[in-house]
């Protein structure tokens, strides 16, 4: 734990020892869940902050919407502050998570058509590009569903003919060395990446400060839209 990041954020699982040890050099402590049963585990390290992720999330993602996920989280984990995710990239979406009891919202996606992410230029082309339903649930990342945005590599291993892929970690063992060439050399045809359906929001290449413009914005106005 000598990092210098002031948050320990867990993804995929975690311990209670390891947000102790956390909590012993003052990080402030974070758990991404898909099931309301996860965010009572969480509940029970001792975590911080819980960060409810729905199906529409971009990368490892479970089976529950965003909508349906939200406030079964807010109300398994009670004073533990809730932070909705998946599928958000507006600011009417950010308004909707205060409604359904979260205290704001974790955005991932609208971030990768941002200056400061640097992300390729096959890949940024692939994010412009892509709406909603250009994203898709597989295995061809780790071997655990993902959401990707379909390319030729999601549809090589989703072919009739295609080998199972393997259980995490072991699938990304077998890419692994690929997938680095594939990036290294920028090989169009091959290159893929994650992301959610707020994709449809990534329609041109930004700024971070642009994007907080906009969904402070967007949220403000939804707000003082609705009747009191």
């Amino acid at each position: 734990m000598n990092s210098s990041a002031d948050i320990f954020a867990t993804g995929i699982g975690g311990r209670k020892d390891a947000v102790e040890r956390a909590h012993a050099t003052g990080k402030l402590t974070a758990a991404l869940v898909g099931t309301p049963k996860h965010a009572l585990a969480a509940r029970d390290w001792g975590i911080d902050l819980v960060v409810a992720q729905g199906h529409e999330a971009g990368g490892h993602t479970g089976k529950i919407t965003t909508l349906a996920l939200v406030p079964q989280v807010v109300d398994a984990v009670g004073d533990i502050p809730v932070l909705a995710a998946g599928g958000i990239g507006d600011g009417r979406q950010v308004a909707a998570a205060l409604a359904l009891g979260a205290q704001g919202a974790w955005l991932g996606t609208v971030w990768l058509a941002t200056r400061e992410h640097q992300t390729g230029a096959s890949l940024m082309k692939q994010i412009l590009d892509a709406g909603s339903a250009d994203t898709v649930i597989s295995r061809a990342h780790s071997g655990k569903p993902a959401r990707l945005i379909r390319s030729n590599w999601t549809d090589e291993w989703d072919s009739p003919d295609a080998p199972e892929p393997m259980p995490m970690p072991f699938h990304q063992v077998l890419t692994g060395p690929l997938l680095a060439a594939v990036e290294e050399h920028q090989v169009t045809d091959l290159v893929y990446g994650g992301a959610g359906q707020s994709v449809a929001w990534c329609n041109e290449e930004t700024t971070v400060d642009a994007v907080m413009a906009r969904l402070v914005k967007e949220t403000e106005s939804t707000l003082a839209a609705l009747p009191r």
